[in-house]
């Protein structure tokens, strides 16, 4: 009971007593101890006052704003471990296919690769106990896989490629995550950069990826926040800094009890002269918005995609004894024209996190026209060109929800992971020839098509599997499955580059980017 009291004093006692001089700190303690004493005292029944307590904590959190919470010890791991560039495990990604649990990505360096785990192998049993062929949550998998640190995991896995049944022993240990798994040149000229976190080894695969492309000739920059929703707000400035000139604010915050910070670039920038766009969506947040605010308010890039999310309030971790902890919002950033990106929240926490599907519903990610701009909170740049604060970032360039080629058909083998599957046994049947015929991922990407065979052959996999050829649905969606089918044989041939780099031929994003580099726009708009 005495460590519960001072977890919930802790709550209330984080700020000076300067900070909260409008409050009565002390007796608001004083009456939440004798409410818990009473209750252990004096209930009717047995209480479990531990559960009661963090449920009140993540109550009162939720009463302040969206982005303040209470994390438990477990969800407290869970949250930081991919910020934090790697994990205890074995390294692998898998999907069930077939009803068996398929590997789909083996990470490099990490225990299942020394072990020589392949992409396409299966999983039979962990530790003895079957798992092909029987229903069981992706949870519990994951935690029979994961465990601690140098323990031993002992799998049997089937290996179609070499019609094979192997036993294989590894020992638990760190994982790399990349937060860059994609970084390629997409023309002569033009590079890609794929960043889907901010975490602690970011900016060091950001500048690597950079110098890499940069030895391929590389003149102009594609850098994708889509899906990104953030992570460490001082990373983000690192890389922002690799595009601004010296002292150029990246973004300031600032609070009731926080005074304001500006941050600036530094002279070391690595990218200052080539074209840049950031393509951006409506879940990439926080950190991505930070980045984007920052090169679009000095004219830096341009910004394709559609408005993001909308996060711009700072967050700072108290951790309690028990390993648990809060991230209590403690200011709000500001782009450098002094933007704030927040889209509001008064409406509850419930309003909040339906706002992407009201946005859905009100149209606004298939038109430009749709969208919702504040002009009450708008911001010019130094070329003069309007910029809006309160509710995420605004594309210069906008690019609706892509739905062509949707159809009922296409959304249930999709959904039921057949498309991924067939490109699993189709790789495994055509392991040789694919590596003999496309000796690297731009060849393949170039070369390799889809022809009507290879769809004959996968319609029958999906009826085979309880999804029925509808002709008609079939016919609206043959483009997009072909562009998908091609996609997943290049990245179970090759890796995740592979898979953006087929894509890429399709992707409108992208097909956008090239084009805008390609026309007078950067000129048009004042951009450096």
């Amino acid at each position: 009971m005495k460590e519960i009291i001072l977890s919930i004093s802790a709550l209330f006692l984080f700020f000076s007593p300067v900070a909260f001089a409008q409050n009565n700190v002390s007796e608001d303690v004083d009456k939440i101890q004798l409410f818990l004493k009473a209750l252990d005292e004096r209930y009717v029944d047995s209480v479990e006052t531990d559960d009661l307590v963090e449920k009140a904590m993540k109550r009162m959190l939720e009463e302040l704003d969206p982005h303040s919470v209470y994390l438990t010890p477990e969800g407290y791991r869970k949250a930081n471990e991919p910020l934090k560039g790697s994990f205890v495990g074995i390294g692998i990604r898998y999907r069930m296919v077939d009803d068996t649990l398929t590997i789909v990505e083996v990470f490099d360096d990490s225990p299942a690769q020394r072990a020589s785990l392949m992409v396409g192998d299966q999983l039979v049993r962990i530790e003895g106990d079957t798992v092909a062929g029987v229903e069981m949550h992706e949870s519990k998998i994951t935690d029979r896989i994961k465990g601690e640190a140098n323990t031993d995991l002992r799998l049997a896995v089937f290996r179609p490629v070499e019609n094979q049944h192997l036993v294989i022993t590894m020992q638990r240990g760190q994982v790399r995550m990349k937060s860059i798994e994609v970084a390629h040149m997409m023309t002569d000229e033009v590079g890609y950069i794929k960043l889907d976190r901010f975490s602690s080894t970011s900016y060091n695969e950001f500048k690597k990826a950079l110098a890499h492309l940069s030895s391929e000739g590389m003149d102009d920059l594609v850098l994708d926040l889509r899906g990104n929703s953030g992570g460490y707000l001082n990373i983000a400035i690192k890389i922002a800094d690799e595009f601004l000139d010296n002292r150029k604010v990246i973004v300031y915050t600032e609070g009731l009890h926080q005074s304001k910070k500006e941050l600036f670039a530094t002279s070391g920038g690595r990218f200052l002269n080539g074209k840049l766009i950031v393509l951006m969506d409506e879940n990439s947040a926080s950190a991505s918005e930070i980045l984007a605010g920052a090169i679009q308010d000095w004219d830096r890039g341009l910004i394709i995609g559609r408005r993001s999310y909308g996060k711009g309030l700072v967050q700072r971790t108290v951790e309690f004894k028990d390993g648990s902890a809060m991230r209590l919002t403690v200011s709000r950033y500001y782009t450098p024209t002094g933007r704030s990106i927040q889209k509001p929240y008064e409406d509850g926490v419930d309003a909040y996190r339906d706002d992407l599907q009201d946005r859905l519903e009100h149209g606004e990610l298939y038109s430009k026209d749709s969208m919702l701009v504040d002009d009450e909170r708008v911001f010019y740049t130094p070329a003069h060109r309007a910029v809006y604060g309160g509710g995420g970032i605004i594309p210069d360039i906008f690019i609706p929800l892509d739905t062509n080629g949707g159809s009922d058909y296409f959304n249930g083998v999709a959904s039921k992971g057949l498309i991924e599957g067939f490109a699993i046994r189709y790789v495994e049947a055509h392991h040789s020839k694919l590596h003999k015929e496309y000796t690297s991922q731009k060849k393949f990407a170039d070369r390799f098509e889809v022809e009507d065979e290879m769809m004959d052959a996968f319609t029958a996999y999906a009826e085979q599997r309880g999804e029925p050829l509808d002709q008609e649905q079939f016919d609206i969606s043959k483009t997009r499955l072909e562009q998908y089918l091609k996609s997943y044989i290049a990245r179970f041939t090759f890796d995740m580059d592979a898979f953006y780099l087929s894509y890429g031929n399709y992707d409108p994003y992208i097909r956008t980017a090239l084009s805008e580099f390609e026309n007078n726009t950067f000129e048009e708009l004042g951009l450096k």
